[in-house]
Parts: structure tokens; C-alpha cells; sequence
């Protein structure tokens, strides 16, 4: 009797495994395929540069974050750059530091997020340009992540 049940059982797996619906491509292998694709032509080690680059302290006194421009012009390029690029570090600043931060604190982390400087080295893909933005300063990482009050 009980080899029957277990037919039986063997049967209706076997049936319900044959009779389901083909899935959808899961996300992995849809970015498998497309990751695929783009192999064919590899980006170049300056936009590898920009699209990987390490965001966040770099060391205890370099703080980085990476942006991308999609403005014509130059001038226009650049200051979109920097506009995102302070609105950036601000955030992941954010992030790194002590909670309930005072107004003096808050005000005094908006200041360090606007003294970093824009690194431009003309990469682009497309219509799209990259740059990174760095944060230099003196025990900057202690700075943030403890002596703010």
C-alpha cells in the first residue's frame, strides 16, 4: 500500500513539474545577457574609473563621491557636476555621522560638503560626462564621524 501512495505521490510531482508555466528570466540572468552584450565593446579604463570608482573616505582625510553630467555646454557641465556633487557628499556625510546632530553640527557639515573641488578629466559615454568629487581636509574622517556636535 504504501508503494502505491508513494507512485501515486511520484506521479503528481512529476506531472506538476512538467505542467507549470514557463518562467519570466530572472533579474540575474537578464543582467547576465546585458552585461554580455556590453562585453562586446569594453568600456574604456577612464570611464571604468568614473562608473567604479570608490565613494565615501578614501583615507582619514580624502572623502570622494562620483557624478555624471548630461549638460551640453562646458561651463553648464561643470556646475551641474558641482551642484549634485555637494548635494552627494552631503548626504553620504550624512550617513557617517553621530545622530542628532545640532544646527551647528548640521551647518558645519553643509559648509564640508561645499569645499571639495571637482576632478574633470573629459571622460564621457555618450552624452554623458563623468567626474569625481573629492573632499580634502585634515583628519576629515574623525571630523565627521565623531567631533561633530
Amino acid at each position: 500500500m504504501k508503494s502505491v501512495h508513494f507512485t501515486i505521490a511520484l506521479l503528481v510531482l512529476l506531472f506538476f513539474s512538467f505542467c507549470k508555466s514557463p518562467q519570466k528570466p530572472t533579474q540575474k540572468e537578464t543582467i547576465q545577457s546585458q552585461s554580455s552584450i556590453e562585453q562586446d565593446s569594453p568600456p574604456s579604463a577612464e570611464v571604468l574609473e568614473f562608473t567604479k570608482a570608490k565613494e565615501g573616505f578614501l583615507s582619514d582625510s580624502l572623502f570622494q563621491v562620483a557624478v555624471s553630467s548630461v549638460a551640453t555646454d562646458s561651463e553648464s557641465r561643470k556646475e551641474e557636476a558641482r551642484n549634485v556633487a555637494e548635494q552627494k557628499a552631503l548626504n553620504l556625510l550624512k550617513t557617517l555621522c553621530p545622530p542628532n546632530l545640532s544646527e551647528r553640527g548640521k551647518k558645519e557639515l553643509r559648509e564640508i560638503s561645499k569645499e571639495g573641488k571637482l576632478v574633470d578629466k573629459n571622460v564621457s559615454v555618450g552624452n554623458r560626462y563623468f567626474f569625481l568629487y573629492q573632499i580634502q581636509k585634515k583628519d576629515l574622517k574623525r571630523l565627521v564621524t565623531t567631533q561633530l556636535e
